[in-house]
């Protein structure tokens, strides 16, 4: 008989261990800075809730059989304060089916008001579907701004875990230079600069006073304080080995009026991964632009992104492919709550949620040693 429990620190290593076999290696042992890695993020984040744990099955003979990682938010919807419960990273032993079901049931029966999930597989959707969970549809979906199509198809197939044929890996720079003076495929894969548009750091304070006029723009966005942002910047810069360069900007046009910013990991030759962009007006197309213009010029094969629904317009005229990509999933029993979340005044994305994270990723160097 099984039974659900918050975690506690004395089960990281066992739930270290669970992890490596699980969704790592398949191994026993779990590289050493695993389990303080899970302690961070999961129990001594700004904004942990003792309310909103992160959750452990336990198996009859007091083993640890299952985990479910939660990263509690808080956002405002027309200025009422919500918590969110933000689930990710659910392990559990083959030999126990259903953990996994149990521990996203507890989870969800929470007080937060608004439980996410943004990088959830086929078997989380099935799991929070039966539990009458919701998929929010559109940032279900990515895009994809190809710069250099060649370097694309080996990203693509570097992260799906395929091998990359050699010939693409020999021949590739040169597909790409050739694609990229053909009309319709590779002709100005990168918008022109424009002169009055400039960039620089985003930094924590300059977020902050962007977000406090929030209200002005979005009626549901997240609702950030210093603290919050210093440990998330902190934890982007730790994940820069495996997720690749960070680049934020502050993005300004004429007269050195604000646009918009952006947050995206840049790996050197692969596809950028866009976690957050905001426009402070109708069109965020001027940032979308100065971020594809940069990743461009660092040489990246793509620029990629979750299809929220404030981009949509942006990306289709910028001839982006739209493709399926992993679920997000959300639970409330407040309708306005789930209404607002499909409006394209939500400013709700990836960097609010778990997908950035590198549980599964960070020290793989151990592995192929």
């Amino acid at each position: 008989m099984s039974s659900i429990r918050p975690l506690t620190r004395e089960d990281l290593p066992a739930v270290a261990s669970l992890y490596e076999r699980v969704a790592r290696s398949g191994g026993a042992t779990p590289p050493t800075p695993l389990a303080g890695y899970l302690e961070r993020l999961c129990l001594d984040a700004v904004w942990a809730d003792p309310e909103i744990p992160p959750l452990v099955a336990e198996g009859g003979d007091g083993a640890i059989i299952g985990f479910l990682g939660s990263y509690p938010r808080r956002v405002r919807l027309d200025g009422r304060a919500l918590r969110v419960g933000c689930s990710g990273h659910l392990v559990a032993e083959s030999s126990n089916p259903g953990i996994g079901a149990l521990l996203t049931r507890t989870y969800m029966q929470g007080p937060q008001d608004l439980t996410i999930t943004d990088g959830a597989t086929d078997y989380m959707r099935q799991i929070w579907r039966t539990l009458r969970g919701r998929v929010r549809t559109a940032p279900s979906f990515g895009w994809y701004r190809v710069l250099r199509p060649t370097s694309t198809v080996a990203s693509l197939l570097g992260d799906r875990g395929r091998p990359v044929p050699g010939p693409l890996r020999s021949v590739g720079g040169g597909l790409d230079a050739l694609a990229r003076r053909i009309p319709r495929i590779g002709a100005r894969p990168a918008p022109a600069p424009d002169p009055d548009v400039t960039a620089e750091t985003l930094t924590v304070e300059a977020l902050l006073e962007q977000t406090s006029s929030a209200p002005r723009h979005w009626r549901l966005h997240p609702d950030y304080d210093e603290r919050y942002l210093t440990g998330l910047f902190g934890e982007l810069d730790a994940v820069v080995p495996v997720r690749g360069e960070v680049l934020r900007r502050l993005v300004r046009g004429r007269n050195g009026r604000v646009l918009g910013w952006y947050v995206a990991f840049v790996p050197a030759g692969g596809i950028a991964q866009v976690q957050q962009l905001a426009a402070t007006g109708p069109d965020p197309g001027p940032v979308l632009d100065h971020l594809i213009a940069e990743a461009d010029a660092r040489g990246a094969a793509a620029v990629a992104g979750r299809l929220e629904p404030s981009l949509a317009d942006a990306v289709r005229r910028r001839r982006c492919v739209v493709r399926s990509s992993a679920w997000a999933l959300v639970d409330s029993d407040d309708t306005g709550v789930l209404a607002a979340l499909d409006a394209d005044d939500t400013l709700l994305t990836r960097l609010d949620g778990e997908w950035w994270m590198g549980h599964h990723l960070l020290w793989r160097e151990r592995e192929a040693a």
